[in-house]
């Protein structure tokens, strides 16, 4: 084995399961195609951990993983997972390393939207728009349009049926006077921006109409040695400090396995 425990990704999930092994005398390896942090990174605010009354954040709360990951010494490994195989042992491939257990913080994916240039992450947009677009209806949509308020001129929100958000993010984007909450659909973008509502003037269009679950490399796989945590499980229940929590009891039931409890 090249290490007991294989970690796909470096959210707050499995950053949280590096730590609980690490305390538990348990060695990981974790594996992230991008960054430490994952997409928290993308947060105007973190407020649902119960650890920070005025909220934190996204980009500092990577600070905070990035700190875990030092203290801890914890091995972080740049490099996409293309597939995992399940032998003796867990493959991960194509660095073909083997591993007696599994943990997949892969987190989600956005659904896309069938038009050109259109930003599905707020870090990912460089320079400060003029007038930004936001089209989803959801939590991730009105975080963003607070994001985005900060740097744009206007922002609008367009929501197809009614706002999702929950009612404390809905409340305080409401607040803020360069956001417009708008009813409607897009239909085209090309010389100009066509939807329900009318045409509509953007530099920046932002889509954030639902995730997917990053669950492909190991699809067809079952085994009580692989524990699926976060998001990539969570479903429509994406918040913070249910990852976290899924990354420490996977670590715990990892370390009951090891001492000869039932998996």
């Amino acid at each position: 084995m090249d290490a007991t425990v294989a970690i796909i990704g470096a959210g707050p999930a499995g950053i949280s399961a590096g730590v609980m092994l690490a305390r538990y005398g348990i060695d990981s390896v974790i594996y992230e195609a991008n960054k430490v942090g994952g997409l928290i990174e993308n947060a105007y605010r973190v407020d649902n951990t119960m650890l920070y009354p005025s909220g934190i954040k996204g980009m500092d709360f990577v600070k905070i993983l990035e700190k875990y990951v030092e203290k801890y010494d914890l091995e972080v490994v740049k490099g996409e997972i293309k597939k995992v195989k399940v032998e003796d042992a867990f493959v991960l491939e194509p660095m073909k390393r083997r591993y007696r257990y599994l943990i997949v913080a892969t987190g989600t994916r956005p659904r896309k939207l069938p038009f050109r240039g259109v930003y599905y992450h707020v870090v990912d947009i460089k320079d400060d728009p003029e007038n930004a677009l936001i089209i989803g209806e959801g939590d991730i949509a009105l975080d963003y349009a607070l994001s985005l308020s900060e740097r744009a001129k206007n922002v609008t929100v367009l929501y197809r049926s009614k706002i999702r958000a929950i009612p404390s993010l809905v409340k305080e984007v409401k607040k803020r006077k360069n956001v417009n909450l708008v009813k409607g659909e897009i239909v085209s973008v090309e010389d100009e921006i066509k939807t329900t509502a009318g045409v509509m003037s953007a530099d920046t269009i932002i889509g954030a109409i639902g995730r997917i679950p990053n669950i492909e490399i190991v699809d067809g796989i079952t085994s009580p040695r692989m524990f699926l945590i976060g998001d990539v499980k969570n479903g429509i229940y994406r918040q913070t400090s249910l990852a976290i929590a899924d990354g420490i009891r996977a670590a715990m039931k990892i370390w009951r396995c090891n001492n000869g409890d039932s998996c």
